[in-house]
């Protein structure tokens, strides 16, 4: 019969490390929203096309209709 001592030397606690790729991964998802966000609201495009690119909200518009169509009030 083993001691509790012999149990407790054969225990090995290993560090975990957060997988790069996990962290890679979440990057490039915030990276792509903050891109998505910037286009929307016309920051990214508004040195090139001036005050037009505050005024097409594609992406606000695509969304908003699509909360219409599945029922949800919105205003």
């Amino acid at each position: 019969m083993m001691s509790l001592m012999t149990l407790a030397r054969k225990i090995q606690v290993q560090d975990s490390e957060i997988p790069k790729i996990g962290i890679g991964i979440l990057a490039a998802i915030l990276l792509f929203g903050l891109f998505i966000v910037g286009y929307d609201q016309g920051q990214l495009f508004s040195i090139v096309q001036g005050e037009k690119a505050f005024e097409d909200l594609y992406i606000h518009e695509l969304f908003h209709d699509m909360r219409h169509a599945a029922g949800f009030p919105c205003h």
